[in-house]
């Protein structure tokens, strides 16, 4: 729990979100609330720092969305992009995408951004309604895939807000402090970082988190050396960043917790046993289903779930055991 930001001192919501290097972040609301929660700061304060471009919400990882500081989207995308991109040719083939119809996207979204001067962003629904208006089609999933595509080098991030939503913007012009390093040095930055985040976690846990080869995880591991800590949790050995084990620090979260679904808590493992019960975990994925539910955490294990029912007058929270 202190790895993840869930005890231990509060930091701001740009260093929390250093710490994790990349959180889950497929339910807008629910990313907010992670960084929320871990920082101490009021989901106005952590849209501020999208605004500011110190994070960005992109697919960096696994094929889904996730919350990144800025400064680092490039680096991950060089390891991830190429195998990413892979993993969806086969389904890019059936939607018709190839490498003309990327360009055209490309293209139209340069001249619709434009268009605007200098108000260099859009709605997910404006960018399909371009494409639209220049003979792309987005419907069956198709404009999904071509803003995913999109994203993979960086072209389109999400970053400011305007109200309640979320903006389009080009990321090679918003993000204009980008951190470079050699494959290598990226390899061992993002399994130290990792580490730092969420350790103790395995090797298995790692190579899910990332889908990197296990080979260039293992030279990372060995060349990270000390830095680095071997723990035994429950019979199997764990790797944890050393710094982070060894700091004591006083516990200034309850010991009651409610983090939204898609929390790293859970979805930052392969192996949940520590955290879930499983028994339990098919009422957190409901038929595996992709789709998870947030949870009540007591003293680092799931105990419930819980959701939240807004009305005009107030939001509560419904706990369900």
């Amino acid at each position: 729990q202190r790895a993840l930001g869930l005890t231990g001192d509060r930091r701001g919501v740009a260093e929390t979100a250093d710490r994790l290097l990349a959180l889950q972040g497929q339910d807008l609301p629910g990313a907010l609330w992670s960084l929320g929660l871990r920082s101490g700061a009021p989901i106005a304060d952590v849209r501020a720092s999208f605004d500011r471009g110190e994070l960005v919400r992109c697919w960096p990882l696994r094929g889904t969305l996730h919350v990144v500081p800025a400064r680092d989207l490039a680096w991950v995308q060089q390891l991830t992009a190429d195998r990413t991109r892979a993993s969806m040719r086969k389904r890019h083939q059936d939607l018709g995408i190839d490498a003309h119809a990327e360009q055209a996207a490309r293209a139209s979204l340069q001249n619709e951004m434009d268009a605007r001067g200098e108000s260099r962003h859009l709605t997910r629904a404006e960018l399909f309604a371009a494409w639209e208006r220049d003979g792309i089609a987005t419907g069956g999933q198709r404009g999904a895939h071509l803003l995913w595509l999109l994203s993979l080098d960086a072209t389109l991030v999400y970053g400011p807000f305007s109200g309640t939503e979320q903006q389009l913007v080009i990321g090679t012009e918003w993000i204009t402090n980008s951190a470079t390093m050699d494959h290598d040095a990226a390899v061992r930055e993002l399994v130290g970082r990792y580490l730092r985040g969420h350790g103790p976690a395995t090797l298995a846990d790692i190579q899910y988190w990332c889908k990197l080869q296990l080979a260039e995880l293992r030279a990372a591991i060995d060349e990270l050396g000390d830095s680095l800590a071997y723990v035994q949790v429950e019979g199997s050995n764990h790797l944890a960043d050393a710094e982070t084990l060894e700091r004591e620090e006083l516990r200034k979260s309850a010991a009651t917790l409610l983090l939204p679904g898609f929390d790293e808590w859970i979805l930052g493992y392969q192996d949940r046993s520590a955290s879930v019960h499983p028994d339990h975990a098919d009422l957190i994925v409901p038929g595996g289903n992709g789709m998870f539910r947030a949870t009540v955490v007591r003293h680092g294990r799931c105990v419930g779930l819980w959701s939240k029912t807004s009305t005009r007058a107030c939001g509560t929270c419904s706990p369900r055991s």
